[in-house]
């Protein structure tokens, strides 16, 4: 891993500490940003997962960086919980920060997260 990678995974930390601290906090807004955090955590994953192969990609849609991965012949190991919930999980990038109405429960929160810590800590990116 070069350098400028593992100050990005660094960064992918960052969102996991303030994920895993504010997850089930009992304010909604502070909630919603542990949840926006998730969404970065796990989208900056795939990008640095990609990466490692070879693969740059922009964006922040789950299911558009899974694509261009599968598209490219890009293997890198996706949980199927990720994938099957890449679409609410991508919803929490913009919701989370503009709609205060917005839910997103706590145990959705923390099983992605569960699932992400396991699927960073495999591989390469360790």
């Amino acid at each position: 891993m070069t350098k400028e990678q593992k100050l990005y995974k660094a960064l992918i930390l960052a969102d996991l500490r303030l994920v895993v601290e504010n997850y089930a906090d009992d304010n909604k807004a502070i909630r919603l940003q542990a949840a926006y955090h998730m969404q970065q955590a796990v989208e900056k994953t795939i990008k640095l997962k990609a990466e490692l192969e070879g693969l740059t990609l922009w964006g922040h849609d789950i299911d558009v960086l899974l694509k261009r991965c599968d598209d490219s012949g890009v293997s890198i190991d996706v949980p199927k919980y990720i994938r099957d919930k890449a679409d609410i999980i991508t919803h929490w990038e913009a919701e989370c920060r503009y709609y205060p109405i917005t839910v997103v429960r706590k145990d959705s929160i923390k099983k992605t997260y569960d699932v992400l810590v396991d699927w960073l800590g495999q591989g390469k990116t360790k």
